[in-house]
């Protein structure tokens, strides 16, 4: 650095530090004039520049200083001016803006409705903008149980409708009826939207509001009485009652369940749908009500809670089995408790609860158990059992120990002939016992088909309750019999009549072809049978000539293995004597050897016939013992020809 830097620096620390510098800002006060100054860098100043007092160079520079911040405050000043008319401009003269929040909706109608009666509701569009309102599209959604004013058949869902364009400060309105079901003092909302252009522009705008309408009375009352608390298995009744409070018809009503997981229905005094869940009520006048009684049981764990649902409302539109408007609905809570007295039916040792499978004629060892669930003895007890059904044959029935009753169908178990019923210990159990044979009852005027028996066991006695007080219990139990058909195959071999003409010696000769007609029939008694096949086999020196009678029967031979198959199919019941029997012809040719003579030898082996009962679902069999050209079955059959001569 030289020395002339060195001095400007100098010059520069005086001027910051000195305290005879002058305040510029009160210079600037005290400016007179201004005057225009060419300004220069610091280390450019001209040499006699450099040579002034600080307060000389102070005075000189001070007017450029003073132009720069003229300039800010000279925009700042444009700046307002230019806002405040652009203000003034959009204030007096208006401008076409849109805003959501000036568009609003009005719903004016009830805030409390009766339900199943007609309601009106005005919906006001007000439109605040300064610019029209263009394609106004109305869009009402409507809760569930929602019908039409016009029509009671028709679920209301949406109404959509346009409303002519609103000018500035315009209101566009419109009036919508309806009618509401629900349950009495149950909240409906109402949706309203509605969805505008403005010109000049292609978005759409949406504008929503919600109204809750309180439903002050139903149209209709579903209640459900039943049992609050049942035992996991037993039997119980639900009755459900619809009532109408309405001052109209209401029309084509369903009631609709739904079962909890563990039910199973049973039956009910009105025939349900076929899904046993459904029921069509109908037409219901003011004032009219309908009950329904459901039976069916429970099963599930002790302590475990269940929910049945019963709803009501019309019939869909194009399917009567469903609903399709849903009115009101109802429920019922129920219990399983632990039952009392667990009771079982054993039938031939087996002491399962699915349906036991038997046959006619065959007898049937009952053993009906029992023990004390409950922490307190039970006292006087008493068991009945009551017995039905189409195979129940009352001379068959055996008790040990306890009553038969015939004339009620009942055996009785009580203190008096089962002294261990007088007094069950907790914790303590039992067996009672006795013996039927199920018979066919079909008679000459009265066929009997799909038959069954069935057990209706009944346990009562008395226990202490916890205030002392004695309570009767009741435990039940049911078991079902089902009655397999008999199915049977019969078989004969004639030469002298029949459908084919039989030819050759008889009796039979080595080396010579004589031919036999075999006559299969199939018959069948109680039950519907399906899917019946006859199999057999012909011996190595027996031919099949390929005739059957008659010619539309499935039947068929393997040349290599021998086998025959004969597909039967389906058969109806009871079909012994009958045209509905199944029977098939053919025709078969023997040729003796030279090692045969003397014998009679086998036509046809063993043949097996096979069927599903479609009541049972079991699988049948019956077999049918080899065939011989010992043809005893045909008319003219002597004796010795059967024997191969020479």
């Amino acid at each position: 650095m030289n020395g002339d830097d060195q001095n400007k620096i100098d010059d520069l620390n005086k001027t910051l530090y000195s305290r005879n510098t002058p305040d510029i800002r009160t210079k600037r006060r005290l400016r007179l004039h201004e005057s225009e100054v060419e300004v220069k860098t610091d280390w450019e100043h001209p040499q006699e520049e450099r040579t002034l007092p600080n307060d000389l160079l102070n005075e000189k520079y001070k007017d450029s200083n003073m132009s720069f911040f003229t300039k800010i405050l000279l925009v700042s000043i444009v700046f307002f001016l230019a806002s405040l008319g652009i203000g003034a401009f959009l204030i007096f003269n208006g401008m076409n803006t849109i805003s959501g929040n000036n568009v609003d909706i009005t719903i004016n109608g009830p805030l409390t409705v009766a339900g199943g009666e007609p309601a009106s509701f005005e919906i006001q569009v007000s439109n605040h903008n300064n610019i029209k309102l263009q394609t106004v599209d109305l869009s009402v959604d409507f809760p569930s149980g929602t019908v039409d004013a016009e029509d009671s058949l028709k679920e209301l869902k949406n109404i959509r409708e346009l409303i002519p364009d609103i000018n500035p400060g315009g209101v566009g309105q419109k009036t919508i009826k309806a009618v509401l079901y629900g349950e009495e003092n149950t909240k409906k909302e109402i949706k309203v939207s509605i969805e505008y252009r403005v010109s000049g522009s292609n978005a759409v705008s949406l504008k929503e509001k919600t109204f809750d309408v309180l439903i002050s009375s139903s149209p209709l009352n579903v209640s459900i009485s039943s049992f609050k608390e049942v035992n996991s298995g037993q039997e119980f009744d639900m009755t459900v009652e619809v009532k109408s409070n309405s001052k109209e018809i209401i029309k084509n009503l369903l009631l609709k369940s739904s079962y909890p997981f563990g039910y199973s229905y049973i039956s009910s005094d009105v025939k349900p749908l076929s899904d046993n869940s459904t029921w069509k009520i109908g037409d219901i006048p003011p004032g009219g009500k309908k009950v329904i009684k459901i039976k069916g049981k429970l099963e599930g764990q002790d302590d475990e809670m269940r929910v049945f649902r019963f709803v009501t409302g019309s019939a869909k539109f194009g399917n009567e089995n469903a609903i399709g408007t849903e009115y009101i609905a109802s429920s019922q809570e129920v219990s399983i408790k632990k039952p009392f007295m667990t009771v079982g039916i054993g039938l031939n040792s087996d002491t399962t609860n699915e349906d036991y499978i038997s046959t006619f004629n065959n007898p049937i060892n009952v053993d009906v158990s029992y023990f004390n669930n409950l922490p307190n003895a039970i006292s006087d007890a008493e068991i009945r059992v009551k017995l039905e059904g189409s195979a129940y044959d009352k001379s068959s029935v055996v008790p040990v120990d306890g009553i038969y009753k015939a004339s009620d169908n009942e055996i009785v178990w009580n203190t008096i002939n089962t002294e261990d019923l007088r007094k069950i210990e907790p914790g303590g159990s039992g067996v009672v016992r006795f013996t039927i044979t199920p018979r066919d009852q079909t008679t000459s005027s009265k066929q009997v088909t799909n038959p069954n028996l069935r057990f209706s066991v009944n346990i009562n006695g008395k226990r202490t309750s916890e205030t002392n007080v004695p309570e009767k219990i009741v435990s039940t139990a049911k078991r079902d019999v089902k009655i397999s058909s008999n199915i049977s195959l019969g078989g004969q071999i004639i030469r002298s009549s029949g459908p084919f003409a039989n030819t050759g010696p008889i009796p039979p000769k080595v080396d010579q072809e004589t031919t036999y007609t075999v006559i299969w029939t199939v018959d069948n008694t109680a039950n519907s049978i399906s899917n019946a096949v006859v199999k057999s086999s012909l011996p190595s020196y027996v031919k099949w000539l390929g005739k059957i009678d008659p010619l539309g029967e499935d039947i068929s031979y393997d040349k290599t293995s021998g086998s025959i198959v004969w597909n039967v199919g389906g058969l109806n019941t009871y079909t012994a004597g009958t045209s509905k029997r199944r029977q098939i012809a053919f025709q078969i040719a023997l040729t003796p050897t030279i090692n045969q003579v003397g014998s009679d030898l086998n036509l046809i082996n063993q043949s097996i016939l096979t069927a599903s009962d479609d009541f049972t679902d079991e699988s049948l069999k019956s077999n049918l013992n080899s065939q011989s050209t010992k043809f005893t079955t045909d008319p003219q059959y002597k004796d010795g020809y059967d024997k191969v001569t020479q």
